[in-house]
């Protein structure tokens, strides 16, 4: 079962569901598989997501 069973768009109110999802930072760019609306496109960071993110900027600062 995938951590957003149950979660909705506040836009549109769709049911999330997974989807190719786009970070960028710096110049680093990266395409994985997150929680997005099906409608209109938007992405859903969890917190979990969140902190793994953050880890990943602090590695490519101190590049």
């Amino acid at each position: 079962m995938e951590e957003w069973e149950g979660w909705y768009c506040f836009k549109c109110n769709e049911k999330i569901t997974e989807g190719e999802v786009e970070f960028s930072y710096l110049d680093f760019k990266r395409s994985v598989k997150g929680p997005r609306c099906p409608r209109c496109g938007a992405v859903f960071v969890s917190e979990e997501m969140a902190r793994k993110l953050r880890n990943i900027e602090e590695q490519l600062e101190d590049k």
